[in-house]
């Protein structure tokens, strides 16, 4: 694997790395305009809240059409299929504290309630006369549940999913491409002073043995800074 290395490499190394990094921001822009192209293509997942609860889902672009075949077909996607974009994550609710009466009962310490307003399922009991009756009434119409909803619910969950991610990544190139923490040139600096520091041991400062190919062992005293790496070492309890 090309740049197999982590905390422990030659200035060598990192010297290459950011040589081909920085051949790589330069693509950004261009990566970012694609990007920006396949989100109105694949379409924009936009969800209205009441409060915490979604409320309706609406779409724009190949998104959008799967939405409206789906409605048109008898789907209620705000009722059937759980979509939920990322812009608001679900979470379970904070309970009281847990109280002991003096008759030994106990309330309170768990939730069952989360924040879309839903509630955590408990053990369900199974009717088999009942599943049979249905399952029968489900038999001669399965190609119809599947081309009407299953495969639309697919496109549609797999279209949202794809969305998010582009748009992540677009998220991601914004935060890159800026002059702030967690930007690109702010990564390459943060690393450089930590290869500064005089306790980082594990850089070898070596430009031509880009490898670390004629570096021996801490012990080796035929090398002029064994000591100083034996010492290193030590500190770091290794």
């Amino acid at each position: 694997m090309a740049f197999n290395f982590f905390g422990t490499f030659t200035t060598g190394q990192w010297e290459d790395f950011k040589a081909f990094s920085r051949i790589q921001a330069i693509e950004l822009r261009l990566r970012k305009s694609w990007l920006n192209k396949e989100l109105l293509r694949v379409g924009i997942f936009i969800t209205t809240y009441n409060g915490p609860y979604p409320v309706k889902f609406t779409a724009t672009g190949y998104a959008g059409k799967l939405l409206r075949a789906y409605r048109i077909l008898g789907g209620v996607p705000e009722q059937t299929m759980l979509l939920r974009t990322r812009d608001k994550p679900v979470f379970k609710t904070r309970s009281h504290d847990m109280v002991v009466t003096e008759e030994s009962t106990i309330s309170g310490g768990f939730s069952d309630t989360y924040s879309n307003g839903r509630r955590e399922r408990g053990s369900q009991r199974y009717d088999r006369d009942i599943g049979l009756k249905v399952e029968n009434l489900k038999a001669w119409q399965l190609e119809s549940i599947k081309f009407k909803r299953e495969r639309l619910e697919f496109k549609i969950k797999r279209a949202m999913d794809y969305s998010d991610q582009v748009q992540q990544e677009i998220d991601l190139i914004d935060k890159l491409l800026s002059t702030g923490l967690g930007s690109f040139e702010d990564q390459l600096v943060s690393v450089d002073v930590l290869i500064s520091r005089p306790e980082s041991a594990n850089v070898v400062q070596n430009l031509d043995d880009k490898f670390g190919l004629n570096i021996g062992k801490p012990t080796d005293f035929t090398l002029s800074d064994a000591l100083d790496r034996q010492k290193a070492y030590k500190e770091r309890g290794t």
